[in-house]
């Protein structure tokens, strides 16, 4: 093997993401997990309010009593957007039809930073 496949090769190997992985997303309250921009995003619905909690990288509960979210449900009939306000701690809550297992589109503003995340279909 020359050279340059070597190089290329374990150019290759520490650039994979698996090696910088950080592991699964584990949810807390049964949610649907994302990561953003330095952020994990816990989308729950199903009976009751919507409920959308912030964590930093660490897992460490960010305080969002400044922060409005919107969550737009993705669905084959269109979409449907609910507005999520805090209530207390790192949870953001809002009333509305739940989206069930449907892909979502979340966007918070009032933190460090705008966050805009995409969460897929599917269960927990």
């Amino acid at each position: 093997m020359n050279t340059s496949r070597l190089l290329l090769l374990l150019t290759l190997l520490l650039c994979s993401p698996r090696l910088h992985a950080d592991g699964v997303l584990k949810p807390v309250h049964g949610g649907r997990m994302v990561e953003a921009d330095g952020y994990r995003l816990e989308l729950v619905s199903g009976n009751g309010p919507l409920e959308l909690y912030v964590t930093d990288h660490d897992n460490r509960p960010v305080a969002v009593k400044n922060a409005k979210a919107k969550v737009t449900w993705m669905g084959e009939t269109g979409k449907k957007e609910l507005s999520l306000i805090p209530t207390e701690g790192n949870r953001l809550t809002g009333d509305g039809a739940d989206g069930g297992q449907r892909a979502a589109v979340i966007a918070i503003d009032g933190l460090a930073k705008r966050i805009t995340a995409r969460v897929p279909s599917g269960k927990p």
